[in-house]
């Protein structure tokens, strides 16, 4: 996955059901947001189309959101944690069902006018 100012590339775009690790490759400094459906008193799970369109307009609600961010530590930190989890790491693990899930380059649930790039990720059956 690469995100830039603009867009969010994920390859592949489309996954197995399942644990899916997220890569991401470059910026190495990046951050990126993974965003799933919550209402309460419901598990997450995959965002219909009305979420996915509210999202690009920056409205979170009904949303979990988790993500990665290697932008607080050096380059030797993140050197030595690439391809790995963890706080300087630039790999994800997130378990999906069927259905659409967003990739946010950078943090989400900031003022609806910052709004970040996007990409969709299609999990398959």
């Amino acid at each position: 996955m690469v995100v830039s100012d603009s867009e969010v590339i994920l390859n592949p775009d489309t996954v197995p059901a399942g644990d899916v690790y997220i890569v991401l490759d470059a910026p190495m400094n990046g951050s990126l947001s993974f965003v799933e459906r919550h209402r309460a008193g419901e598990e997450p799970g995959p965002l219909t189309d009305d979420d996915l369109e509210r999202l690009a307009r920056g409205d979170t609600e009904g949303t979990a959101i988790s993500g990665l961010d290697a932008g607080g530590c050096d380059a030797g930190q993140r050197a030595a944690d690439r391809g790995k989890s963890g706080p300087c790491g630039n790999v994800m693990m997130v378990a999906v069902a069927e259905g659409q899930y967003a990739i946010l380059g950078g943090a989400a649930g900031g003022e609806p006018t910052d709004v970040p790039p996007m990409g969709v990720l299609t999990v398959a059956p």
